[in-house]
């Protein structure tokens, strides 16, 4: 178990080397890992890129595991699910005669920049920590978009709409432009060059209509559905260079169908994101569409009855004990004893922690409703100590620019626990909140009472766990038992 617990990890992650859909190796520096993957030929390097990868078959990731498994643990928690695997055919087609991509093509991976805001002197402005070359120092200065605030260490100009604008647009030619999650952007103009600025944009490229972005913004869809629903419908606009925006807005549920199901029979994504899909789609032509279209009769996925992945209380006591970062630990021990959601968690503010009745307030969750939930005591010792020694000011957990900390970031700490402790089960940072709901249930905790801590609007969504806990069938005698030999 000893030697299980300190295996490095072997991450994996989609990308496209000379035209092939590959998977990247990353690893923290390992001299065992290393010189395995030397020692295996088929193994390749990219040397402008500096990494190691071999190309994305069927079999890639269990030869990977067969070949690292003694040695290290092998994670695909990385992989990026809409980056879908190109299959072994000629061209860019899904089907010799259908001329439907298999999706849009991505640019070279770029050095990222956070663009944040601050106040300096009662105005508002945004900042860039990032070191430039002589070259775009130059150009820069050349254009006066930036300008060097030296009391800060970072490049910033003013907040204003056309100024963004034109900065984004410098950027992106350059660098990965991100957004520290406080930066609210409301324009869609330069939302939507965020949004699409990692595709490589040809004389076919269709962007997103505005009035759609603009519909999603106006009835308050979450970031993440935006982002996805916006994925889902470029991928979509774009499937066949023949056709234009016109010839797309005048499709039928025929050719909606014929779409989900070349994709669904070449490369076999899994049914929630067809699912997306159609969802995207269908609001799509109810914002846009030039036809009246009988939504209701597209097809799609039957969707199957997965239960929940659990981790055991083991499980979850080896994670959280393996995490040395006090800020990492208490996070993560926040979002399994108070059954938090990932987007919960990192939008807390420090005074939603109620010590005095031990609860905590949830603003603004799933559906734009307020709850409360539970704050256990171990938690609130770990909190206080957290607190103690960071101090923060606004949201209770900071990201390295301020505002919320990032959910990639949590998502990586429990992929490094988990790994360390030796946890191999399949699950999530909400793999966390699926526990607590159960061992609320095997505890004797009224289900009622866990719909209300959990924020489900139905019942029949917190009746799932009755499916999964153990505490009832373990009371069952079986007839086996009632046997004598």
């Amino acid at each position: 178990m000893n030697n299980k617990k300190h295996k490095p990890v072997l991450f994996v992650n989609r990308l496209e080397v000379n035209g092939k859909v590959c998977l990247r190796l990353f690893f923290f520096k390992d001299r065992t890992v290393y010189k395995r993957i030397l020692e295996n030929k088929w193994i390749k390097f990219d040397k402008e890129g500096r990494f190691f990868y071999v190309e994305d078959t069927e079999m890639s990731f269990s030869i990977l595991q067969d070949t690292f498994g003694d040695i290290a643990y092998v994670s695909k928690s990385h992989i990026d699910d809409f980056f879908v695997r190109k299959p072994v055919i000629q061209g860019d087609t899904i089907g010799s005669n259908s001329g439907i991509k298999y999706g849009l093509k991505k640019r070279p991976s770029l050095p990222m920049v956070m663009l944040f805001s601050y106040i300096q002197a009662g105005k508002r402005l945004i900042g860039i920590k990032h070191h430039f070359t002589d070259k775009e120092y130059n150009e820069i200065k050349e254009s006066k978009l930036l300008r060097w605030d030296i009391k800060h260490g970072v490049w910033c100009f003013d907040a204003k709409r056309d100024l963004f604008q034109n900065v984004v647009e410098y950027l992106i030619q350059h660098y990965a432009v991100r957004i520290n999650a406080e930066l609210k952007i409301s324009d869609l103009e330069i939302k939507r060059l965020l949004l699409e600025q990692s595709y490589e944009k040809d004389e076919h490229f269709i962007s997103c209509p505005e009035e759609f972005l603009a519909y999603m913004q106006l009835h308050h869809y979450s970031m993440h559905t935006f982002e996805t629903y916006h994925n889902m419908v470029i991928r979509f606009l774009n499937s066949d260079d023949s056709a234009d925006i016109e010839t797309i807005n005048n499709y039928g549920v025929e050719e909606i169908d014929r779409y989900h199901e070349e994709w669904l029979q070449r490369l076999s994504p899994s049914d929630s994101v067809i699912n997306q899909s159609i969802n995207a789609i269908k609001l799509y032509y109810k914002v846009v569409g030039k036809v009246d279209l009988s939504l209701k009769e597209i097809n799609r996925p039957k969707r199957k009855k997965m239960l929940p992945t659990i981790y055991s209380l083991d499980e979850v006591k080896r994670i959280i004990s393996s995490i040395d970062n006090l800020k990492h630990r208490t996070m993560i021990m926040l979002i399994y004893s108070a059954g938090l959601r990932l987007s919960e968690m990192i939008n807390l503010k420090v005074g939603d922690i109620l010590e005095d009745r031990r609860m905590i307030f949830i603003k603004g969750g799933k559906g734009r409703k307020d709850r409360y939930t539970i704050l256990s005591n171990t938690a609130l010792e770990m909190l206080r100590k957290y607190r103690e020694a960071y101090n923060p000011e606004r949201y209770l957990f900071e990201g390295q620019f301020g505002g919320p900390y990032s959910p990639t970031s949590v998502r990586k700490v429990l992929g490094y626990a988990k790994a360390k402790a030796g946890v191999t089960k399949q699950g999530s940072v909400h793999t966390l909140r699926h526990s607590f709901a159960t061992h609320l249930l095997e505890n004797g905790t009224d289900l009622r009472y866990i719909q209300e801590l959990l924020g489900h609007q139905s019942s029949k969504t917190t009746e799932i766990y009755t499916h999964v806990t153990t505490i009832n069938i373990s009371q069952i005698t079986s007839p086996g038992d009632l046997i004598d030999l």
